[in-house]
């Protein structure tokens, strides 16, 4: 989740629903802000977002008080203050490890760091196809905290005052010997052992757009990943959480987590991060400047025009169709294939998807259209989250979005893995 003021977010997964609902309405009830989760401090509709600029027009624009919104900011913030973290070029990431007196290291920081790195680095490295080189500055012991774990009340659902006594804590075990200053974003891998398995109950959260503690250089805690247990998304898990640091929303339902088979399911990290499908959809890949304007084609007139369209997961090429129709929505095409972050991938072909702006972190901004809606695949990737493994469209196939006023036909697939598709703007 995210935080422009306040409390944060845990990856995907059924187990983690109670937690990201309560700390949603915790979030509510104190007008604070979570890492992907929802942003609102209360009062009244969101307002219309600024139109998009005129070279630009398919690059919606963030609707002011949606929490993550899905569009494009107008913030040119930059620096450690910044509400999110650069997402292209070098960023310097600050990985800490802790543990506690009722919870000591169960092996060394060395063995727990490996499990997240180099992973996580490669992960974004072959995501962002390079654009986005991860640096993480390890302090490679373990952090003993001033109090138990126990004392701290992290729980389902633990709040912004919990995670400020954990960073003030942090700050008196770690201030004196570390520099904080001159990194983008702070990740602390908590040891295992603290708190309920993963299975249970999943805490990790990011906390973005508020600082929870100072430091005596002046730097500021306002951009920081917690990761406990082992999650079953393996290192993914900080690939997620740290997408919140970057401005990525959740895709997940918080308030009925079984729903998100009928939103994203499990083809965008920020949705399921340990789903078969380990990338990130195009839009996201734009927004986070890691795809050109030259690499969308943006469809605004009327009639009828045949595009070809690179696999996301390869760099180079056309990567999306999007169709905007409302100052809020666009309904997007790209093409997916079992290769680089998505190696698992369970099918391959054309995804459509509609995206809304106006819509909350862990409320369903994005819903991938189900090419085969009356069947599932890799069922055992996963006990209820299986419906939409085979949501491309194939060869021959064709849809209709009404509301969209968008209608398709997949042409066919070249040697070079490039999909054609026809696509009607009525």
């Amino acid at each position: 989740m995210t935080v422009p003021a306040a409390p944060g977010s845990t990856p995907g997964g059924l187990r983690r629903l109670s937690a990201r609902a309560a700390r949603m309405a915790a979030l509510g009830a104190a007008g604070l802000l979570a890492v992907g989760s929802s942003v609102s401090s209360g009062a009244g509709p969101p307002a219309m977002p600024a139109s998009p600029p005129a070279a630009r027009p398919c690059a919606l624009r963030a609707v002011p008080g949606v929490a993550m919104s899905e569009g494009f900011t107008d913030s040119t913030a930059r620096g450690p203050d910044a509400e999110f973290a650069p997402s292209v070029g070098t960023v310097h990431a600050l990985t800490l490890l802790i543990d506690f007196s009722d919870a000591p290291a169960p092996y060394s920081a060395r063995e727990r760091y490996a499990e997240f790195f180099p992973a996580v680095k490669q992960w974004y490295a072959a995501a962002s196809y390079g654009k986005l080189d991860y640096e993480s500055t390890p302090v490679l012991r373990y952090i003993r905290m001033p109090r138990p774990f126990t004392a701290y009340g992290i729980g389902r659902g633990y709040g912004w005052d919990a995670h400020t006594a954990m960073m003030r804590d942090l700050l008196k075990a770690a201030d004196a010997g570390i520099d904080f200053r001159g990194y983008d974003l702070v990740n602390v891998l908590v040891t295992p052992n603290a708190g309920p398995p993963a299975d249970e109950a999943v805490l990790s959260v990011t906390w973005t757009g508020a600082s929870a503690a100072t430091t005596d250089e002046g730097a500021h805690l306002n951009k920081v990943s917690l990761i406990y247990g082992h999650d079953q998304s393996g290192s993914r898990v900080l690939s997620h959480e740290n997408g919140h640091a970057f401005g990525l929303p959740d895709l997940y339902s918080a308030a009925d987590f079984q729903r998100t088979d009928t939103l994203a399911g499990q083809w965008d990290t920020m949705s399921l991060d340990w789903g078969l499908q380990g990338d990130l959809f195009a839009w996201h890949k734009w927004r986070l400047g890691w795809l050109t304007d030259r690499q969308i084609d943006c469809v605004r007139s009327r009639g009828s025009a045949t595009y070809r369209l690179s696999p996301v997961e390869m760099p180079g090429g056309r990567k999306a169709v999007i169709i905007p129709y409302g100052p809020t929505r666009v309904f997007v095409l790209e093409a997916r294939a079992a290769v680089g972050d998505d190696h698992d991938a369970c099918r391959q072909g054309v995804l459509a998807y509609r995206i809304r702006t106006d819509i909350d972190s862990g409320q369903g901004p994005v819903t991938v259209v189900d090419g085969h809606p009356g069947t599932s695949a890799c069922d055992f990737s996963s006990g209820a989250f299986n419906s939409l493994n085979d949501a491309p469209f194939a060869a021959g196939q064709t849809y209709t979005d009404d509301a969209a006023g968008v209608s398709f036909k997949v042409l066919g697939r070249d040697a070079a893995g490039d999909w054609s598709i026809r696509v009607t703007r009525r």
